[in-house]
Order: structure tokens, then C-alpha cells, then sequence
């Protein structure tokens, strides 16, 4: 069984990230109280802090992140967004299928739910209520857009997640693909259907030969996400490796092709990205430490333990996993579940029930992310809050409609393996 000064520890942890300390801090002020408690020697926790960022793979982090911001400071987000709306814009929903669409395009490139609504949110909101679109169901619509960042490659919590639980990064970037399909196309039945009701549609069709002039204006950037996937299926790079070319393949769309970008914004670009990666990369360790001390702890092995005495069935193990992560997510940064939470998971669910680890993995990744749009924790509102000027209490009620889709979408993954497992398997995953 689990050591009771360890649950101590990881309850008071829990209690000071939601009282508002720095997760990473938490952590690690709790590991060094339970090393010293243990008589453990420091180093240890110098060890475990060191090690956890000597990884190949984390080098993709910042590159994906810097390919992100590129993308987005050299203009080329209204490129997209324009050509989106010329393919959907004059379907019954408007500019809220445009709205998806271009997140299903830059979430090949951002790999992030946070860039997404950084990287799009203000020329969606703006261009949306400019139109007559009702401000919240604006809000509501480009919030849960950026829920296909974090599915489709390349993306940042799926390479978090494989570093912490050793399962292949690659299996699951292409595990991602048809589930970001489901999730827009699960987002634009519901956007059809308020579109219908409230008469959303945009009147900006300009004929086939407009379509044609806005496909050719964004096809650099759209034939991003086909060069970092198909690199990656074919064997020709390694996640870490495709995060360099999507790097080089954004200064060269960027600063040759569009000429859009400029030394100052790209030292900008840098500078937020070193910052940026900075700061995950300090949870990402102490979030590891505190893994560790979990483990020495023995906690793991009691969660393995009780879940074997009670649950029986993979079909409920997923259910109680699903709605554990969307209460956690309410009150936890998404990196404690992320890096902690589903490593301990991972081999319950493969050894003891079945379950492929690509399969689970993508299923944990998109469960977890949900937890953005619950307050008091959730990320995406206080980015959207910045944008649209709406506490994040009315943000919340403007996305919640969209949880429904979001979640029918998590079910179905969850309960229909070859959704996820098709194309890795066709690729020898």
C-alpha cells in the first residue's frame, strides 16, 4: 500500500496550487519536505530535477512552440482564416465553421490549444461580431475550436505525455488525426444547428475563382501540417527532428515566400518562446520530481492495487478515468494529471485491462486538455478574458454548450479504439 506521508504530501500540494502557488514551486517545496521527512540525501533531488530534462525528445517543445509563433507574428493566421472563410463561410453557422476550420489548420502548425486561442482568437472575435454574431456564443465557438490543437500533430501535450509515460510520440501524433476530424466535425453539426436557428451565414462567397486566389495565398502554410505528418509516418524524421523542419519551413514561408517577417519579430518571436519554454520546462521537471517521490512512495502501486479490487471492466476503468480528469481539471493545472497522473495510468491500463497504449494515451491527452475550459484553473478562459474583455465566469457559460460535443467526441474515441488506432496502424504502430 501507498505510504500515508506520501498521500499527505500530495494532498497538501494539491491544496497549495489551488490556493494560488506556483505549481512548480509546490511541488517541489513537497518533495523537498518528504526528502528531508525520509532522510533522503538532497541530491536526490538534484538527480531527479536534472534527469528529467536530459531528453531528446523535450528539445521538441520550444522548437514546435517557435514554429507556432512564427506562424502567427508573420500574418500568415489571416491567410488561413481567409481561406477557411471562402470554403465554409456560406454554411448555415457562418463564420463559426470558419471559425473551426482555421483552428483544424493551424493546429497542424501551433500544436497548442494556447497558441491557437492567442494565435486566431482576436481575428475570429473580431471578425465575428463585426458580422452580428452573438458575443458569447463568439467566445464559446473559438474556445472550443482550439480543442484540436492539442489532438492533431504536433502537439505539445501529446509529446509531454509520451516523454512522462514512455509511449511512442509518433504512434500517437498520427493517433491524433482522425479524432481532430471528429472533434470539428462533432463542433460544426452543433454550429450548424445554432446557425440554422439564429440565421448565421456569411455573405462573403466569392465564386470558385475568389476559393481558388485564397487556397493559393494560404497553400504554403497549409501544406505544413502534410509535410510534419508524412515525415514522420514515413520514417524520414523523429518528432524532435520534425519540430526543427516545421521551424525552418515557418522562416521560410515566413521571411522568403511572404516576406512578412521581419529581424525584430523574430527576435520578439524568440524571446517569448525562450520565456515561454522556460517556464514549462521548470514544471516539466518538478512535475517529474515529484513523480518520483509518488513512486518511492509507493503510491502508484496502490492506485494499481485499488483499482484492481474494484473495477473489473476496461470500459468502466475509462469512464472513471474520463470523469476523474474533468474534475481534476477544475482544480489542477493540466500538468499534474498530465505528467503525474498518466504515467501511473498508462501501465494499469495496458496490463490490466487491455487497453493499447496509443489508444489510451490520445484518449488521456484530449480528456485532460478539457480541463482548460473549466474555471478556477482553465488556461484558455484567462487568454480569451485578454481578448474579448469577459470574466471568466461569462466565458465559461459561453463554451459550456460546446462541452457537449467535445465530450460525445471524447466517448466515442474512448469506446471505438479505430478512431485512433486506424492510422497507426496502417503506418506499424
Amino acid at each position: 500500500m501507498g505510504d500515508p506521508f506520501t498521500i499527505f504530501i500530495i494532498g497538501v500540494s494539491i491544496i497549495l496550487i489551488i490556493i494560488g502557488l506556483p505549481i512548480a514551486y509546490a511541488m517541489i517545496a513537497c518533495s523537498l519536505i518528504f526528502i528531508i521527512v525520509n532522510q533522503l540525501p538532497l541530491s536526490l533531488m538534484v538527480h531527479e530535477l536534472a534527469l528529467s530534462l536530459n531528453s531528446f525528445t523535450l528539445l521538441a517543445i520550444p522548437l514546435f512552440m517557435f514554429a507556432g509563433k512564427l506562424m502567427t507574428v508573420s500574418g500568415i493566421s489571416d491567410r488561413i482564416f481567409d481561406f477557411c472563410n471562402q470554403l465554409v463561410g456560406r454554411v448555415p453557422g457562418g463564420l463559426g465553421h470558419v471559425n473551426i476550420t482555421s483552428s483544424l489548420v493551424f493546429a497542424g502548425m501551433s500544436g497548442s490549444m494556447l497558441a491557437d486561442v492567442a494565435g486566431l482568437g482576436e481575428i475570429e472575435y473580431k471578425s465575428m461580431t463585426r458580422q452580428g454574431y452573438d458575443p458569447e456564443f463568439t467566445a464559446g465557438v473559438t474556445l472550443a475550436s482550439a480543442s484540436i490543437g492539442p489532438i492533431l500533430p504536433p502537439s505539445l501535450p501529446i509529446v509531454l505525455y509520451g516523454v512522462a509515460a514512455g509511449t511512442s510520440i509518433s504512434g500517437m501524433f498520427l493517433g491524433g488525426i482522425l479524432p481532430g476530424f471528429l472533434i470539428a466535425f462533432s463542433l460544426m453539426v452543433y454550429v450548424y444547428w445554432v446557425g440554422k436557428r439564429k440565421g448565421y451565414k456569411s455573405d462573403s462567397w466569392g465564386g470558385w475563382r475568389a476559393l481558388g486566389h485564397a487556397f493559393l495565398r494560404a497553400l504554403p502554410p497549409l501544406f505544413a501540417p502534410f509535410l510534419i505528418v508524412g515525415g514522420m509516418a514515413f520514417g524520414w524524421f523523429s518528432p524532435t527532428e520534425a519540430a526543427t523542419v516545421a521551424v525552418l519551413y515557418a522562416l521560410f514561408i515566413a521571411a522568403v515566400i511572404y516576406r512578412s517577417l521581419g529581424i525584430r519579430e523574430m527576435l520578439s518571436a524568440l524571446e517569448e518562446v525562450a520565456l515561454s519554454s522556460a517556464r514549462l520546462l521548470f514544471v516539466i521537471a518538478s512535475a517529474f520530481l515529484f513523480g518520483w517521490v509518488a513512486t518511492f512512495g509507493q503510491v502508484p502501486q496502490m492506485l494499481a492495487a485499488t483499482i484492481a479490487e474494484h473495477i473489473h471492466s476496461a470500459a468502466v476503468f475509462l469512464l472513471v478515468v474520463i470523469v476523474v480528469n474533468i474534475i481534476l481539471g477544475a482544480i489542477l493545472e493540466n500538468a499534474i494529471p498530465l505528467l503525474i497522473l498518466g504515467p501511473m495510468l498508462a501501465p494499469i491500463a495496458e496490463n490490466q485491462f487491455g487497453l493499447d497504449p496509443i489508444h489510451f494515451g490520445v484518449v488521456l491527452v484530449f480528456n485532460i486538455m478539457l480541463g482548460q475550459f473549466t474555471p478556477p484553473i482553465g488556461l484558455a478562459l484567462f487568454v480569451m478574458s485578454d481578448i474579448t474583455g469577459f470574466r471568466v465566469s461569462r466565458l465559461f457559460r459561453a463554451v459550456a454548450p460546446f462541452l457537449v460535443p467535445l465530450v460525445i467526441s471524447l466517448l466515442l474515441m474512448a469506446y471505438i479504439p479505430q478512431i485512433i488506432l486506424f492510422i497507426p496502424r496502417l503506418a506499424g504502430f
